[in-house]
């Protein structure tokens, strides 16, 4: 049991540390069939990015108007995982409406540099998460939480479901090629866990909309698992990265939604 949780703890670490500007200098190297488990803890490390995120509202709200608060929610979002997912948005968008040759989107993936798509994928997708954060934060803050977990539930379920179509060999490809349905199994339970836990903070209705915004993140994992298959034949560490960003856009419109339903909610 205690090795066991010793054996669990460190790989979370290095997820989280893989994932964030959390440093880990003293690292252990890990092999190939432990980089594959990261798929079954990405919701958790998006629990640490949720919490954050709660924390910088609720401080930041004690003196900042709201529209100030959320910027400063986003930005902290952002900074936390190193912007890696925003940059793999960029990536994927710059590669997929270029109209070239499958060959040639991957090369444009690569590319450090970035093109028209990709600068306006960035900036919608600050603009779409800073004016989400600015409705459901005085609503709902508990929902901040849940936010990068429903994100990167998606990330499990395309990491799981897709074959890897990058030409290096690290990191990215083993979280892809190594990992299976086991990690997707602990992936949903944690999400929905937590979903049910922390949604209750809202009541029924919280409990119910978090439970259904996991559930439609899980679905938009395949989703876009379908997609990259179709268009690149497979995923890169980018296309993880963009995963995340559009699902959690995605799981907070639909909470946003289902907020708007609530009776006596005023918008």
């Amino acid at each position: 049991m205690k090795a066991g949780f010793k054996d669990f703890a460190r790989i979370f670490w290095a997820c989280l540390t893989f994932l964030s500007i959390v440093p880990n200098p003293r690292q252990e190297p890990l092999t190939p069939g432990e980089f594959g488990r990261f798929p079954a803890l990405y919701p958790l490390v998006g629990l640490v990015f949720g919490l954050d995120m709660f924390i910088m509202w609720h401080l930041a709200s004690l003196i900042l108007p709201a529209r100030a608060s959320a910027l400063l929610v986003v930005i902290l979002l952002t900074v936390s995982s190193r912007a890696f997912h925003v940059d793999g948005l960029a990536d994927a968008a710059d590669a997929l409406f270029s109209h070239k040759s499958r060959e040639e989107k991957l090369t444009i993936m690569k590319d450090s540099r970035q093109g028209t798509f990709g600068v306006l994928a960035i900036v919608l997708d600050m603009v779409l998460k800073w004016e989400l954060v600015t409705i459901i934060g005085p609503a709902a803050p508990w929902a901040l939480i849940l936010w990068p977990v429903w994100g990167r539930l998606a990330a499990s379920v395309v990491a799981v479901e897709s074959v890897y179509v990058g030409s290096d060999h690290g990191l990215g490809r083993w979280m892809v090629e190594e990992s299976g349905p086991r990690e997707l199994f602990h992936a949903g339970l944690w999400t929905l866990v937590l979903s049910l836990v922390l949604g209750c903070i809202g009541g029924a209705f919280g409990a119910g909309a978090a439970v259904m915004c996991g559930l439609a993140a899980l679905f938009l994992g395949f989703l876009l698992t379908w997609v990259w298959r179709l268009t690149l034949g497979g995923v890169t560490g980018d296309l993880l990265g963009a995963s995340i960003e559009l699902t959690e856009i995605a799981a907070a419109i639909l909470f946003y939604i289902f907020m708007t339903m609530q009776d006596g909610f005023k918008i």
